[in-house]
């Protein structure tokens, strides 16, 4: 799986790229299939971050926005929701095959 971290607006330590892509990582435990991430992160306001994830499955691609105060947070919340996603997605493909 190929993944690709973008900030907008702001830099990133190498800790929070690091969190990002260990958090990513999570999602190839539902889906094991990934063709890619890209986690695009962005400071909306002084204290507002978005989340934005963008993952490439076997013919479809899945988009997801999270915003919170704290990025790591918006990071969490988007993997969690990307997670759901996904197991729909799976749900999906199993009965359509």
């Amino acid at each position: 799986m190929k993944v690709l971290i973008t900030a907008r607006h702001f830099s990133i330590s190498e800790e929070t790229r690091e969190y990002a892509g260990q958090e990513v990582r999570r999602l190839e435990k539902v889906f094991d299939r990934l063709v890619s991430v890209h986690v695009i992160l962005e400071k909306i306001k002084d204290y507002i971050y978005q989340t934005e994830l963008v993952v490439k499955v076997p013919l479809k691609v899945l988009t997801i926005h999270e915003r919170d105060e704290e990025l790591t947070k918006s990071i969490d919340l988007a993997v969690d929701k990307m997670m759901r996603q996904l197991k729909k997605y799976k749900e999906q493909l199993r009965a359509h095959p």
